[in-house]
């Protein structure tokens, strides 16, 4: 076996005696793999319980078997009457319950998914194809996030074998399980649903991409055809997510190497294998995207029917690039009394035009190994005599800090942060990190026979670079506990709320809650709006006044609120829950309409007709308006005393 090759496996005795070295890294993938599994069989009260040809993936390749390009699923038809079907107000009933519009597109009275289309052709469509059933997202979610993972150990393996000989075995274990928490692989693996789809297929497509290249550097028989594969495979990945564009400059690291070498063919030759299979990729896509949208550059994004608020966000600026910067690097966790110790940082202020956070953390502070990136140019110092010239692993760190950069840049100028946009940059960034490690560990290492010795702070060195790769691999794991006890919690006290069992439900949001801080006023308002459905509204107030006060932006607190003290005939208070839920949310007709009646059971008729009126211009078509109407003109001058 060539070590300085992607490959595992052997028959040989010689290579055989080879392989015992990795024996530690095998176990250690098995560890991280075993991992991965457990997190997606503990997701399965999120994803896989429905039904997997209902899933958004398994509809696009329905609708390519149908021969057109649009899902197998039809679009309200309230939406090609509307005048503006992309105003929130209009498509937001249509989001949840029997229709299931949220985070698709909408174009010329056909449903789309702007996410990639790659999964579905290298993954859901031959499935479907050969065995006749539909593979469920979140499965395919953890072949992908396999997929990538092993290759990257692959990757890293060789990277150690061919140019860190004197490293000890044991920094093969160490390699599998950086890779395996450090890139935040088990947070991302604890809700694989439709968006991990496109990330993890991009990330899988991405790491075999390097890993051809790789072996282009190191096989000049097979130069071409390594390129052309990472062309193609770097090609795939862009067509699951198009934001990795910008990586595709490495591909042609090779050629800009021919280049300065002797004779123009190979330089010719080089830069078409890089550049023709990934050329034909982007054609389909544009070809794809043309017959969609009738724009070979769209995607779908501006026709995305989103489940917040969108109106007036640019998606992309330059001015969000500090706060999802800080937010992706730099903010420290949040840690509290007992198991899992640890949460997400508290939101800190950010730009006008910012999107919610979604469970996002600072990698530099948590996860301190990758700092060792900074150090990666020492791989390719102190290399024996008699190896191969350094100039492709300076070609391999040049790669990876230009994948990192083409990933985070874009994503940090985006409108919102959540921490499964991590996997686009964080593999680079752990792969230069263990290049750093492997180099720290070669200068401070043991002592090689007829090397110089170590200095005094050689022990020094090793013991915090230990303790940082230590601490980083339990943080990783650490976090997708707690996040995924969170979300488990969450989903068990709403199956106790849904069965009656509001005192268990209680219990139960109390664990959620010293996880999550955060989420005491949504756990408040669950209860209390429970409790108010079930005829309970004097209960009910406390938990829903909690909620809005916790929650003050939320204008579901307020408007349920307003609900239980108008049932306990509060109508003052009332009032002014309503107007508090009409102030947050103007597409609300029904706080309109309900802040109304509390106006006229307080004796305030004109101001309760103007209510209804207000309430009728945003839904012309609410019926619970026009009968309050009736009530206000059938009691004429004789409203009720307030």
């Amino acid at each position: 076996m060539r070590p300085d090759s992607v490959t595992f496996f052997t028959v040989s005795a010689p290579a055989a005696s080879r392989l015992k070295p990795l024996l530690p890294a095998v176990a250690a993938a098995i560890l991280a793999l075993a991992g991965f599994g457990e997190l997606v069989a503990l997701s399965g009260s999120y994803a896989g319980t429905g039904p997997a040809e209902g899933e958004s993936t398994n509809l696009v390749v329905d609708g390519f078997r149908s021969g057109h390009v649009w899902l197998a699923k039809d679009a309200p038809p309230e939406l090609a009457r509307a005048a503006n079907p992309y105003d929130f107000a209009t498509y937001r009933p249509y989001l949840g319950g029997r229709w299931g519009l949220v985070d698709l597109s909408y174009y010329h009275g056909h449903l789309y998914a702007y996410f990639g289309v790659t999964p579905a052709i290298v993954l859901f469509w031959p499935y479907r194809e050969l065995t006749g059933s539909y593979l469920h997202e979140s499965r395919a979610v953890l072949l992908f996030c396999a997929l990538g993972y092993l290759v990257s150990v692959g990757l890293a393996l060789a990277a150690w074998r061919r140019y860190f000989p004197s490293v000890g075995a044991w920094a093969g274990a160490a390699i599998a399980l950086v890779l395996g928490s450090v890139t935040t692989l088990p947070v991302f693996l604890v809700r694989p649903g439709l968006y991990e789809v496109s990330i993890s297929c991009g990330f899988a497509f991405t790491m075999l991409s390097l890993a051809a290249l790789w072996n282009a550097w190191h096989r000049p028989s097979g130069k071409a055809a390594w390129l052309a594969g990472a062309s193609l495979a770097f090609g795939l990945a862009v067509g699951a997510r198009p934001s990795l564009l910008f990586g595709a400059f490495v591909l042609f690291l090779p050629a800009i190497a021919a280049f300065r070498g002797p004779g123009k063919a190979p330089w010719r030759a080089t830069f078409l294998a890089a550049f023709l299979p990934i050329s034909a990729v982007g054609a389909g896509l544009a070809a794809y995207n043309f017959w969609r949208f009738g724009s070979p550059l769209q995607f779908g994004h501006d026709y995305q029917l989103s489940g917040n608020d969108v109106t007036g966000t640019k998606s992309f600026d330059p001015r969000f690039f500090w706060d999802n910067f800080r937010l992706y690097f730099l903010e420290p966790l949040r840690w509290h009394a007992g198991f899992p110790w640890v949460w997400e940082p508290p939101a800190p202020p950010l730009s006008k035009g910012h999107l919610p956070i979604e469970f996002s953390f600072g990698t530099l502070t948590t996860l301190p190994i990758l700092l060792a990136a900074a150090l990666a140019p020492m791989a390719w110092t102190g290399i024996r005599p008699g190896r191969n010239p350094p100039r492709a692993l300076a070609g391999a760190w040049v790669a990876l800090v230009v994948l990192f950069l083409a990933g985070a840049v874009p994503i940090c100028c985006y409108a919102g942060a959540t921490s499964r946009y991590l996997l686009d940059f964080i593999p680079a960034l752990a792969l230069l990190a263990l290049l750093g490690f492997l180099g720290i560990e070669r200068a401070f290492g043991a002592p090689v026979p007829g090397a110089a010795p170590r200095g005094a702070r050689a022990p020094l060195v090793r013991v915090a670079v230990g303790s940082a790769v230590a601490y980083s691999v339990a943080m990783g794991w650490l976090l997708a506990v707690a996040l995924s006890l969170f979300y488990r919690g969450a989903e068990r006290g709403i199956a106790l709320l849904n069965a009656g069992q509001v005192n268990e439900a209680v219990a139960v949001y109390e664990d959620v809650c010293r996880i999550n801080p955060d989420f005491r006023g949504q756990a408040e308002l669950a209860i209390g709006t429970t409790l108010l459905s079930r005829g309970q509204p004097a209960a009910a107030v406390g938990f829903l006044g909690s909620a809005a006060r916790d929650r003050p932006g939320v204008a579901a607190a307020h408007f349920n609120l307003g609900k239980a003290y108008a049932e306990l005939g509060r109508f003052r208070e009332s009032g002014e829950s309503f107007r508090r839920a009409a102030a947050l949310d103007p597409a609300d007709a029904e706080a309109e309409a309900e802040l109304g009646d509390a106006l006229f059971r307080q004796g305030r008729v004109p101001e309760a007709i103007l209510s209804e009126e207000a309430a009728l211009r945003i839904d012309p078509g609410l019926t619970l308006a026009r009968s309050y109407l009736q009530v206000f003109d059938s009691a004429g001058q004789n409203p009720p005393k307030p």
